[in-house]
């Protein structure tokens, strides 16, 4: 890249390349993963005190475990329908 990139700018394409890479991978969980293997995925996430503070308890990570969970969920549930 030629030009600087102000900080949000760059926070955001961070963000952006983390959300294509985990759509990478769950392309590649969804193929080669026994549904068992996903729900256990999902159950680990669940499964994080959010209450006991440290990392969980900041509101940023608080909604970012919510939105792994909900889009573990939603993309096995698809998949899982339409086999």
């Amino acid at each position: 890249m030629s030009q600087q990139l102000m900080q949000n700018e760059e926070i955001l394409s961070d963000v952006v390349a983390c959300q294509l890479v985990i759509k990478q991978i769950l392309d590649v969980i969804d193929v080669i993963a026994p549904v068992e293997v996903r729900e256990k995925m999902a159950g680990q996430l669940k499964s994080i005190d959010l209450s006991a503070g440290g990392v969980a308890s900041d509101p940023i990570t608080n909604r970012a475990i919510q939105k792994a969970i909900a889009l573990i969920e939603l993309k096995f549930t698809r998949s899982e329908e339409a086999h």
